[in-house]
């Protein structure tokens, strides 16, 4: 399995070494508009050679050198001084464009994994871009939210956050929400489990401090890294490996929910295809509302700025 990375920086850099460290890909290839730090993430993942599972070929190149790639991470951006991941459309969707028409027209034929934010609409501009169908268009979309709640979720309950299972969807932004009908603590409804085990807490707090968690990682660091770097690779693991895992992605919606024409988060197959089925969870009339919202803002930024 080749790996191709636009954008060499933290989360390409994270996306790249997890993936060596894991062993689920047996060459890399980063592309950056810096040449000199593609090529530095590039060798100094190879430095570590000797302690990933398998050799892996570490290089870097143009849009034209992806070519060949089985999958590419769209990793380019930059969330400093931003304070909605809206505004990074407006900043970026041009120079995104152009290097996907370049990426197609050398013939790659892969899959895309768009991480870039909005990830939701540039998985949109991808998939139209691109001319591909929207199976090996992915956004990375509420993946990591929904770690990110499980791990919240995990704390307050004082449980192994593995026997968490929740669902955070929609936009991968200021709109997303947990659906909270669907919660489970391995295996228990949430509402029975805390009948059981009563624990008062938030559920509105819990949601912000979801959604914030990746503004606090900025603001002490400059970037988010590690959380995103081991969510991609799970789903380039899952293509690699034909797993057939369920993972909450971006994907263009047909149908389900009643909503059509838009990238948004909804459980996913993922296997050697790409998005080889988008799951429709049972939603309640609340969580179905929130989602038409979340509908509504990322159709109204993709008209504004089209």
């Amino acid at each position: 399995m080749k790996l191709g990375i636009i954008g060499a920086g933290a989360v390409g850099f994270a996306v790249g070494y997890t993936a060596a460290r894991m062993g689920i890909v047996s060459d890399i290839r980063y592309n950056d508009i810096i040449e000199e730090r593609a090529k530095a993430q590039a060798m100094d993942i190879e430095d570590a050679s000797s302690f990933y599972p398998h050799y892996v070929k570490m290089g870097w190149g143009s849009y034209a050198d992806m070519a060949d790639r089985d999958i590419i991470v769209l990793s380019t951006g930059d969330l400093s001084g931003i304070n909605d991941r809206l505004e990074e459309y407006v900043k970026f969707k041009s120079s995104t464009e152009s290097y996907v028409k370049e990426i197609v027209a050398a013939g790659f034929n892969g899959i895309f994994i768009v991480v870039s934010n909005p990830c939701d609409l540039m998985a949109d501009l991808v998939y139209r871009a691109s001319g591909f169908p929207k199976q090996r268009v992915i956004g990375s979309g509420t993946a990591l939210d929904t770690v990110r709640l499980n791990t919240t979720l995990a704390k307050i309950l004082d449980i192994d956050p593995s026997d968490v299972r929740g669902i955070t969807i929609g936009e991968h932004g200021e709109s997303q929400f947990v659906a909270w009908s669907n919660v489970l603590i391995n295996n228990i409804k949430l509402d029975d489990y805390l009948k059981a085990n009563p624990i008062d807490f938030s559920r509105d707090k819990v949601e912000d401090l979801v959604r914030e968690r990746a503004w606090r990682v900025i603001d002490g660091k400059g970037h988010t890294q590690c959380g995103i770097g081991n969510t991609v690779c799970s789903m380039i693991d899952a293509i690699a490996n034909d797993r057939k895992k369920i993972i909450l992605v971006s994907t263009l919606l047909e149908g389900i929910y009643g909503l059509n024409d838009i990238y948004l988060s909804t459980p996913c197959v993922i296997g050697k295809n790409g998005v080889e089925k988008a799951l429709e969870l049972d939603l309640n009339e609340e969580e179905l509302k929130r989602l038409k919202h979340s509908e509504e803002i990322l159709k109204a930024n993709r008209e504004k700025y089209k």
